[in-house]
């Protein structure tokens, strides 16, 4: 399998982009075309049979049925964050309109739109702590990154470490392009509230001085984190707490703002293999625009 785990890295790079981008004002068919298997595949530079079977043995799930999950636990993300209507993200996702969203939701989680809203305002309410932040542009980033899938509470372990920023770090200093302070950035795209922990996808991320080629059978790959205006929280103490720091933050958004599109990122300050988790200091970045 690790023979073509760099390959189906590179497609689900761009699945992550697909999944994530705003679809309104597209024709309700244009999503399903964006990532159709035919074109994965190719992205992968495997035969379709290939590619299908070796999609399902990495991702334990078959390609359809892959797509269609992640485009609910994203539709879900979106109605926790509570920006858009159901009409407008039915339309960010990809659905032709609010009906099909509310019957994928009834089919799928024997809830609607509404009731899950409703669910989770309840628990909002539960959340009184205040935390402040800093509103900073983050300005392009060039990094190398290495894909995982799985629990986000290991990445604390030693053993994650080495395999991941340990990694990346040795590489880019092979390459000779380590910037003057290197930061170690993280890109959580899932929700364990919502998401299977087993199924979450990260991003460890280190960087650096200058893109470099790579190929798509490289396991270290390189892209841009892209520039965006951004409410930073610091959170000091174990990785576990981060889940709960999730929403204490989104509660405590400047009234002027609201969360965008862009990658909600975390930046690591150290390391749990030197740091005791009492003080481990992780900032969390959340991408915001002028209400």
């Amino acid at each position: 399998m690790n023979k073509y785990k760099a390959q189906l890295d590179s497609v689900l790079q761009y699945i992550n982009q697909q999944i994530q981008r705003d679809w309104t004002n597209t024709n309700s068919n244009t999503f399903n075309q964006a990532v159709r298997k035919e074109i994965l595949a190719e992205i992968a530079c495997m035969s379709l049979r290939n590619f299908q079977l070796y999609f399902k043995s990495y991702f334990k799930e078959p390609f359809g049925e892959y797509i269609d999950r992640l485009r609910r636990e994203f539709a879900l993300q979106l109605i926790q964050e509570g920006q858009f209507t159901h009409a407008e993200i039915a339309e960010r996702v990809g659905y032709a309109n609010d009906t099909a969203l509310y019957n994928v939701f009834k089919k799928k989680y024997q809830y609607t739109p509404s009731e899950y809203k409703d669910l989770i305002s309840e628990k909002r309410k539960a959340i009184t702590d205040t935390i402040d932040c800093r509103i900073e542009i983050l300005r392009d980033k060039s990094v190398l990154f290495l894909s995982y899938i799985g629990d986000y509470n290991n990445l604390s372990s030693s053993i994650f470490e080495e395999g991941s920023w340990d990694k990346l770090y040795d590489f880019a200093f092979s390459q000779n392009i380590l910037p003057t302070n290197e930061e170690y950035w993280g890109i959580c795209y899932d929700n364990q509230d919502i998401t299977d922990s087993e199924k979450c996808r990260f991003y460890a991320c280190l960087t650096i001085s200058n893109l470099i080629p790579r190929k798509i059978t490289d396991e270290i790959k390189c892209m841009t984190i892209p520039s965006s205006l951004y409410a930073v929280f610091t959170h000091i103490g174990a990785y576990e707490g981060l889940e709960h720091f999730y929403d204490v933050a989104i509660q405590n958004i400047p009234l002027e703002y609201r969360l965008n599109d862009n990658l909600i990122l975390e930046r690591y300050l150290n390391s749990p293999t030197d740091t005791p988790d009492s003080e481990l200091v992780t900032e969390l970045w959340m991408p915001i625009e002028k209400d």
